[in-house]
């Protein structure tokens, strides 16, 4: 679940760093670049949602959304359906993405941690508010819908045998449209929303941006 890097970590003001937004966006790849760069592990959130779900753990009422690419046909529903989706799986992984985060800030072992299961309300959680001073928060959106299309069709794999291109368009525009909720959500709680292109600046701005960043508040609710 964690990956570590070789290096001992360089002297940081924050804790935990949090890389939020949709697919496509380069979070994987630019959180295993920051964690390598800076000497601290990086995690998926993937890694909890999937242990949840092939565990086959016994999970309480309510949290059927970790569940939703499991539903028959879900990738034919509307775009609006698939947005609505993630933002519930979003909901579902605060509980326990908010355990980690307090632990590693309680335990002060740094941390990278990427996934688009990390809402901006994560940030206005009560334990998070209380350690607000050791996280850091960036959300990553492609504002180009074809764009975004075009490198999720370049990954190919399952995410295009057997699907016809209605389903793949989408399913694409359901992800731009989670990209454009998590881009308004944050900004209205002054958190930090990055563009993912150009990709070869990617990790290099986020850096920055980490190394300059105020304390992440979470404001709003």
């Amino acid at each position: 679940m964690l990956h570590f890097a070789t290096s001992v970590h360089r002297d940081m003001d924050w804790l935990v760093f949090l890389i939020g937004g949709h697919s496509a966006t380069g979070k994987t790849t630019t959180a295993e670049r920051i964690g390598l760069s800076l000497g601290v592990p990086w995690m998926m959130v993937d890694d909890l949602r999937l242990a949840f779900q092939r565990a086959g753990a016994t999970l309480p009422s309510g949290t059927e959304a970790l569940y939703f690419d499991k539903q028959p046909h879900f990738w034919r529903r509307t775009p609006e359906e698939q947005c609505d989706a993630l933002i519930d799986v979003g909901e579902v992984m605060s509980a326990p993405l908010e355990v980690v985060v307090e632990n590693h800030v309680d335990q002060s072992v740094p941390i990278v941690i990427e996934g688009d299961g990390i809402l901006p309300s994560l940030l206005s959680r009560p334990p998070l508010l209380e350690r607000a001073a050791s996280i850091r928060a960036a959300f990553l959106v492609e504002p180009d819908e074809s764009a975004l299309l075009a490198t999720l069709v370049a990954r190919g794999g399952s995410w295009v045998v057997g699907r016809t291109q209605e389903e793949l368009q989408a399913e694409a525009h359901g992800k731009w449209m989670f990209g454009q909720w998590l881009a308004a959500e944050a900004s209205r709680r002054n958190l930090s929303v990055v563009e993912s292109r150009p990709w070869d600046t990617l990790s290099e701005r986020l850096m920055e941006l980490v190394s300059r960043r105020t304390p992440s508040d979470g404001q709003g609710d």
